[in-house]
């Protein structure tokens, strides 16, 4: 038992960080919490561990075990591009963008690439009934057959209750689990917790470091009431290392909402009207999480006083707007795949006598289960010089690239917080800025639906829930530039 991986922290964690991973360990397999003999065992483990790693004498001698073992994985690269190579003395604040781009050096075998443990939590509510249902469990039936031999799936189907309709069984034993999804009729509302609640359950029944967990959410629907259970239960979930994924099916499910719980988990929220579309969405999902290299990449900050963390947005692998908080999950890592993200900070007034601004301090944290030591964390220090007069310089070209595709996607966002602000005609004109530009783009059947909303606003002072959509996750699919090469 590698009392490293036990704990989930790197090789070179310090004692305080020792501390917490095991407090926070110990919430969550407590005997007077989980009451199973399992977790019991595994409470024991975690205090052996503690025990070793908290003493520096014990943790020298049990260190000493690890003299062949690689415990920093060398092969991640991170390159950092600024928006100014040097930042100018301004009697105002300032915009200052980051790109982050992450990336594995190294070849990985298949043999190395985790398994997969796959829960699927399908709405099953009234307003699934009919054809929409049928051809989803249909194209569900289909997406199972893609997985890998070894791999894990379950099924839980929601509505006002929640139900494992396949419990956690590897693909090359569903055997008579795999007709059940059939039988998933429609009845009752929507209740988003339970059906989170009972997929994770499902993830949680398999203790396996080298799998990747992933929770996909299928709703048509909007949750009433427990908005903020919901978030909770993802917030636990990602520091439990499960990935999330929501797809929203047609017009009436809440947006927003899915948005933000997918911010938590590093993941994605997509958007599907069709049940081809989802299969085809899912299969793409699939090969993708195939080849998993890291099941999470955590950022932390430690912003200088002068400095806000203002906007984040993830370009690749997949696109996503990004949870502001003290450590902020990137998402996975792919093997031959990049992360990138793009963060942009409001820089105050900065002292006359600043020389130099540390923007930001801290760590990049890596869970790579094929590593001996799953959590790498590599360091890192943002720093610009400061100057009074500077001269004028040409913006790196892969951020102008990442800011001319991410300024409609923003465009749409402010015409949203218009309308919900009441100020139709700001919105309103955003509006008719983005339906040009789309048509400059050669985007024409986006942009008629940028125009019909601003009809709707016209007349009803509100969106379209299929137009708002649309035009949300269809400027989003326009920041789908070409994934990045090794060489970029």
């Amino acid at each position: 038992m590698n009392y490293y991986n036990l704990l989930k922290i790197s090789f070179d964690a310090t004692q305080e960080e020792i501390r917490k991973a095991y407090f926070d360990s110990a919430k969550k397999f407590h005997p007077d919490v989980t009451k199973t003999l399992q977790k019991n065992d595994h409470f024991i483990q975690i205090q052996n561990a503690y025990e070793t790693l908290i003493n520096e004498e014990t943790r020298k001698n049990y260190d000493s075990l690890f003299k062949n073992v690689v415990k920093k994985d060398e092969s991640l690269q991170i390159n950092a591009y600024y928006s100014r190579s040097v930042l100018p003395l301004l009697p105002e604040q300032q915009l200052f963008y980051l790109l982050l781009d992450i990336f594995s050096t190294r070849d990985i075998n298949d043999y190395e690439l985790p398994t997969l443990n796959l829960c699927i939590v399908l709405d099953r509510s009234t307003s699934m009934q009919g054809d929409m249902l049928n051809n989803l469990k249909l194209e569900i039936l289909n997406l199972i057959k893609l997985l890998k031999d070894d791999d894990i799936v379950s099924l839980v189907s929601f509505s006002d209750w929640a139900e494992t309709v396949i419990p956690p069984c590897k693909i090359k034993d569903i055997g008579k689990e795999f007709s059940k999804i059939l039988t998933i009729n429609a009845s009752g509302s929507t209740e988003i917790l339970k059906g989170l609640q009972e997929g994770i359950k499902n993830l949680n029944q398999v203790e396996n470091e080298q799998q990747a967990k992933l929770l996909f959410l299928i709703t048509d629907g909007q949750t009433y009431g427990d908005e903020d259970q919901c978030l909770e239960v993802i917030r636990e979930a990602n520091d439990e290392g499960i990935i999330f994924q929501a797809v929203g099916v047609g017009q009436d499910w809440n947006d927003d909402f899915l948005d933000n719980l997918s911010k938590i988990a590093g993941g994605e929220t997509q958007f599907v009207t069709t049940s081809q579309e989802l299969y085809n969405l899912l299969k793409e999902k699939l090969t993708t999480f195939g080849v998993i290299y890291s099941k999470s990449v955590k950022i932390s900050f430690n912003l200088h006083p002068k400095v806000k963390n203002n906007y984040i947005f993830r370009l690749h692998p997949d696109l996503s707007r990004l949870e502001v908080s003290p450590e902020i999950n990137l998402g996975s890592l792919y093997s031959g795949k990049h992360i990138r993200v793009i963060f942009e900070f409001i820089i105050d007034e900065l002292p006359a006598e600043m020389t130099e601004l540390r923007l930001s301090h801290g760590s990049i944290k890596v869970e790579t289960p094929s590593n001996n030591i799953i959590m790498n964390r590599l360091n890192y220090d943002f720093s610009r010089p400061v100057l009074a007069q500077t001269e004028k310089e040409k913006i790196p070209p892969i951020i102008i690239n990442a800011l001319s595709s991410l300024s409609l996607y923003r465009l749409q966002e402010k015409a949203r917080e218009d309308v919900q602000n009441g100020k139709f005609d700001n919105a309103t004109r955003r509006l008719h800025h983005l339906a040009t530009h789309l048509i400059s783009k050669g985007n024409r059947d986006l942009a008629k639906t940028v125009l019909k909303e601003v009809e709707n606003l016209q007349d009803s002072e509100n969106y379209s829930e299929l137009g708002k959509k649309k035009i949300k996750y269809g400027t989003r699919s326009l920041l789908m530039l070409p994934a990045p090469s090794q060489e970029d």
